[in-house]
C-alpha cells in the first residue's frame, strides 16, 4: 500500500470496518471517500481488515482463501481487470442443514474447493499443482458483498471481497500427482436447484481457462500478497455458473460423480 496522506490508516480502516460487521451494518466503499486508490492500496486495507478479524476471534482463525470476479463480464461491470482474492475464516463453515444460519442477505455460488495437503511457499505451475492437492470438494459459497453503495473491484477487495459463510460437501480424495493421470474436473456438471426449479445449469471448467488453472492463479496470487498457505488450506476456485440472492427455501446442488448438497435457507 502506498503511504498517501489521502488513503485510510489501515489500523483505523480495519477497526471500523470490524465494528460493523458486529454491528451488522454494512461496509464503506473505499472508492467513495478515496476515489484515488488502486487495487494494491485495497489489498493493503484487506490484510488489516484480516489481522483485525484473526486478532479479535470473532470468525476464528483464517482456514484458506477464495477466488471472486472470476468471469470477464464481472470483472468488467466492477472494472476489474483480472480476479481477486479473499480470506476464508472458520467462523464462516456452515453445515449443510435445514436451515442454514444467515444474518444478512447473501449470494448463492456453485464453487470446487481443493484442500492443501501440504505447506506451499514457492510459486506453482499448472501442470504441478496437482502434486500439492489432498482433495476435491463440492462447495457452496454465501458471498456477501455487505457494502454501502454498488462495489468497485477496489471496493470489494478492501472489505475481503464478499467473504461470508460457505459449505462443504464431502471431500474426494486421489492421487493428483500424474497430471496426465488426474480426473477433468472441468467436464462435472453442475446445477443448482431450488424446490423444483433449476437455477443454473454449467460445466466446472466454465471459469478462467478451467479449474486447474484456476487453482494455480490462486494459490500465486495469494502467496503474491504475502498470505501465508498452511497444509489443510482450503481454496475456492470461484463462482461456476450464475450468482442467484439467497431467497428462503430448500436447494441441491449436483456436482455429477463429485456428489451433491442440499441445504435450506
Amino acid at each position: 500500500m502506498n503511504n498517501s496522506t489521502d488513503l485510510p490508516d489501515p489500523g483505523a480502516w480495519a477497526a471500523e470496518q470490524l465494528q460493523r460487521l458486529r454491528d451488522h451494518r454494512p461496509y464503506r466503499n473505499l472508492s467513495a471517500d478515496y476515489p484515488q486508490a488502486s487495487i494494491d492500496d485495497a489489498y493493503g486495507l484487506q490484510a488489516a481488515f484480516v489481522h483485525a478479524l484473526s486478532a479479535a476471534g470473532d470468525w476464528g482463525s483464517v482456514v484458506g482463501y477464495k477466488a471472486a470476479l472470476t468471469a470477464p463480464q464481472a470483472q468488467q461491470a466492477m472494472g476489474a481487470t483480472q480476479p481477486v482474492v479473499g480470506v476464508l475464516f472458520a467462523g464462516g463453515e456452515r453445515l449443510a442443514q435445514r436451515p442454514v444460519s444467515t444474518d444478512r442477505p447473501v449470494m448463492l455460488e456453485t464453487e470446487l474447493g481443493f484442500r492443501l495437503q501440504q505447506q506451499l511457499a514457492t510459486t506453482q505451475t499448472e501442470e504441478g499443482v496437482g502434486a500439492c492437492i489432498r482433495s476435491v470438494t463440492p462447495m457452496i459459497e454465501l458471498a456477501a458483498p455487505n457494502l454501502e453503495h454498488r462495489p468497485s473491484a477496489i471496493d470489494l477487495v478492501a472489505s475481503n471481497s464478499a467473504t461470508y459463510a460457505f459449505i462443504s460437501g464431502t471431500a474426494v480424495e486421489t492421487d493428483w500427482h500424474d497430471a496426465t493421470k488426474r480426473p477433468n474436473l472441468d467436464r462435472v456438471s453442475i446445477g443448482l436447484y431450488q424446490d423444483a426449479n433449476i437455477l443454473h445449469a454449467e460445466t466446472a471448467g466454465s471459469i478462467m481457462q478451467g479449474q486447474w488453472h484456476a487453482l494455480t492463479w490462486l494459490m500465486n496470487e495469494v502467496m503474491r500478497l504475502g498470505y501465508p498457505l498452511a497444509a489443510d488450506s482450503l481454496l475456492m476456485t470461484g463462482s461456476i455458473g450464475a450468482l442467484h440472492p439467497g431467497k428462503p427455501g430448500d436447494y441441491r446442488a449436483e456436482y455429477g460423480q463429485l456428489g451433491s448438497i442440499e441445504f435450506t435457507l
